[in-house]
């Protein structure tokens, strides 16, 4: 095989860099169509967020699309606190937890016509148990929002756990 007059006076450090040449020119052409890529495929995930924070939205909180009267008037009305109370108490039993205490705080705001019970609830168990019991409690009483969990093993081995639970109960206030 014989090589062009050009390319044999260049010789082999000539001929490396016209491959070179040749890969890099590859790499830019290539380089294009990634960023063509990535720019259909940020786009896309631009949309799917957009779409999954609608649906978090509508799914997660119905309560947000109601007008305000229509929101207060879907909270329980505050005679119902210590039935409630003891409804989230017994759910925690009901799921084998330890309960050691507990303490409450009762905050009403009469301008606004609501009130909140504050609950603070040292529990022990396996974290199963209390993933059941959070994940119920938060189903079976829409106006209950868990505000603060802390979890606490004795040591990494533990199957008990130590957890500091605070929820709020919201409601109605009885003006």
């Amino acid at each position: 095989m014989k090589l062009p007059v050009q390319v044999r006076r260049w010789g082999w450090p000539g001929l490396a860099g016209v491959v070179l040449l040749v890969a890099a020119a590859e790499l830019v052409l290539a380089g294009r169509q990634w960023q063509r890529e990535t720019l259909v495929l940020k786009a896309q995930a631009r949309t799917s967020i957009a779409a999954l924070k609608a649906h978090l939205v509508s799914t997660a909180a119905p309560g947000r699309n109601l007008a305000r009267g229509d929101w207060l008037a879907s909270l329980p009305a505050g005679s119902q606190r210590q039935q409630r109370l003891a409804d989230l108490l017994e759910l925690a039993l009901r799921q084998g937890l330890l309960i050691t205490r507990t303490e409450h705080r009762l905050n009403i705001d009469a301008d606004a016509g609501l009130e909140r019970l504050d609950v603070s609830m040292p529990v022990s168990g396996s974290y199963a148990q209390l993933r059941a019991f959070i994940e119920l409690a938060l189903t079976q009483d829409p106006a209950l929002s868990l505000d603060s969990l802390k979890l606490q093993r004795a040591t990494p081995q533990a199957a008990q756990l130590d957890a500091d639970l605070v929820w709020s109960l919201h409601a109605r206030s009885g003006r």
